[in-house]
């Protein structure tokens, strides 16, 4: 997909919210690279330790405070900015409270700070694949674009929140008081994100193939996965912001697909007698059908334990993913997580002195 010659321009000022993040700096570092200037927003400048390694990795960027549960900061975040990607949400990590709150909230910050300036001319968020495939029967053909998840069948509070902060976004785009100038928005879903990490700290989609590795999580659901490389998906959303033919609507972004338990399958293989011990054991399912109710966690995710219900882009011309190979993916993951020193091996016992 070509972009219009009145889009992205090099020069021009890019918005990044949650711009310390696993995606975000790669989407970062993209645009610097592709002559764009770059504003982050972070929660705090306070962490001068953190705000001293994203200079260093992102030479140029320049970051700003804004936390998503506080509206002070995002009109200044957004001055000056044609392009927004809105990437910051509360994590499904230990220590985010009330996800649903602060993803709403937060959205609904950005998006109205953006549509009132002069100078926004696209905002871009990122969702997920949890705001599209979950809480469907378990008979359904197919999952595209057009699904939303249902909310009300899906209590946990971080896939509630996806969904409900993308309709935020929707609804302000598309209400004419709000949005005067017809600022375009469109979302990207993607699925499962893995990938090597630029920064130093780990998020969700790291830590549960960290814990699949490491065989903390000792049971797998038998469902499946729609997985996207980083890289890629950070590429994606600059083509779509580039892309006039991509305004007004979602994207779903997922480059592989496989087993969750092929995770632990490829770790054993590629790390087989290097102290790991990943978990290859399948949650059975009458046990899934009792825990359903007692557990939000499995309660979310129920109608796609046991089925295949494949993903159906609308629109597969938008991006040609680079990073397509799911053992490919595990492996540079592994070697970030390595690198980073989130993960140690032992020497291999199976080799011979």
């Amino acid at each position: 997909m070509t972009s219009s010659p009145s889009r992205m321009q090099q020069g021009d000022l890019c918005l990044v919210t949650g711009g310390s993040g696993f995606l975000a700096t790669w989407i970062e570092k993209y645009l610097l690279e592709d002559g764009y200037r770059v504003r982050g927003t972070v929660r705090s400048l306070k962490d001068t330790e953190k705000l001293q390694t994203l200079q260093a990795l992102l030479p140029g960027a320049e970051f700003v405070e804004a936390d998503l549960r506080n509206a002070d900061g995002w009109a200044a975040a957004v001055q000056g900015c044609k392009w927004v990607f809105h990437v910051a949400t509360p994590q499904a990590v230990k220590g985010e409270t009330d996800r649903v709150g602060g993803a709403v909230a937060g959205t609904k910050y950005i998006l109205e700070a953006a549509l009132k300036t002069s100078t926004v001319q696209k905002v871009v968020v990122t969702s997920s694949e949890a705001a599209v495939a979950y809480g469907h029967p378990r008979t359904k053909t197919e999952i595209s674009e057009d699904d939303w998840t249902d909310t009300e069948v899906v209590r946990e509070d971080y896939m509630r929140s996806k969904p409900l902060a993308e309709r935020a976004a929707w609804a302000i785009a598309n209400d004419p008081a709000q949005n005067p100038n017809k600022v375009p928005l469109s979302t990207v879903c993607p699925g499962l994100i893995l990938g090597p990490s630029l920064v130093p700290w780990g998020r969700y989609s790291l830590q549960l193939l960290k814990d699949i590795a490491e065989g903390t999580q000792p049971v797998l659901p038998d469902m499946t996965l729609h997985v996207v490389d980083v890289r890629d998906c950070a590429r994606m959303h600059i083509t779509i912001m580039n892309a006039d033919a991509t305004d007004g609507h979602r994207h779903l972004s997922f480059g592989a697909v496989g087993k969750m338990v092929d995770l632990g399958l490829l770790v054993r293989e590629q790390y087989q007698g290097q102290g790991l011990k990943p978990t290859t054991r399948l949650l059975p399912k009458a046990l899934a059908c009792v825990l359903r109710f007692v557990s939000q966690d499995v309660a979310a995710i129920y109608s796609r334990i046991g089925v295949h219900i494949p993903y159906t882009t609308r629109y597969p011309d938008v991006y040609a993913y680079q990073y397509t190979s799911l053992p490919d993916m595990v492996h540079s993951s592994m070697q970030s997580m390595l690198e980073h020193s989130w993960i140690v091996l032992q020497p291999d016992q199976t080799k011979k002195p």
